[in-house]
């Protein structure tokens, strides 16, 4: 979707959860996430923004010249007392609650952390500060992270009056209906250091039929 829009002469801010890596983005998953080291995170990282570089024209010399930002840039520097009195006002626990992915962990009575309770929160903030530094309004993500997303456009409207807009695409799963992440196993990556061309050619290759329209 990004290279489109850049396509179609927009500027990509390509976004890199090097902060939010630290807590673990909680949505689809039955258990807490294991934790990462900050040399696991920056390999991470260095191999997600290589994959961008493959499909975007990174620079600074044309208006459609795409960047990339680290979310790390701004999480690291938060003070907790002061975010909270800034931002934690703005969220309710009630709504919080209301969204899919935490019903669905507490449904199955499976642990679920402050530290990944706060990923919402976080992620939210991280539209706020790309709009403040960038003035980007689309945010694009993954279906499952709609609520998310949402929330980052309602705190950019209450704390800065900006009219930001959410874009979500479908979740491209693995055979047996799990989200498709980088922890699940079965997972397709654009990495040729994590899966070679001949099985990112026999994964699409193997689809079954059922499922050809939903993955174009």
């Amino acid at each position: 979707i990004l290279r489109h829009l850049q396509r179609s002469g927009h500027r990509p801010v390509v976004l890199i959860g090097g902060g939010t890596s630290k807590v673990g983005d909680p949505t689809g998953k039955d258990e807490s996430r294991v934790l990462l080291t900050d040399e696991i995170i920056q390999q991470n990282t260095d191999g997600i923004s290589k994959v961008f570089q493959q499909f975007l024209t990174f620079g600074d010399e044309k208006p459609t010249d795409a960047i990339m930002v680290n979310n790390d840039e701004w999480l690291s520097e938060i003070k907790y007392l002061d975010f909270l009195r800034t931002y934690g006002t703005h969220f309710t626990i009630n709504r919080m609650l209301s969204f899919e992915s935490v019903k669905q962990r507490l449904t199955r009575e499976a642990p679920f952390s402050f530290l990944e309770f706060n990923y919402m929160i976080l992620q939210a903030y991280d539209f706020l500060e790309l709009y403040r530094r960038h003035k980007t309004i689309l945010q694009l993500g993954g279906s499952d992270q709609w609520g998310n997303m949402i929330s980052g456009t309602e705190l950019g409207r209450k704390l800065e009056s900006a009219q930001l807009f959410a874009l979500t695409a479908p979740l491209i799963t693995t055979s047996d209906g799990k989200k498709m992440g980088k922890t699940a196993n079965g997972a397709v990556w654009l990495n040729a250091a994590r899966l070679s061309s001949y099985d990112y050619w026999q994964f699409w290759r193997n689809t079954d039929d059922a499922d050809v329209i939903r993955f174009l």
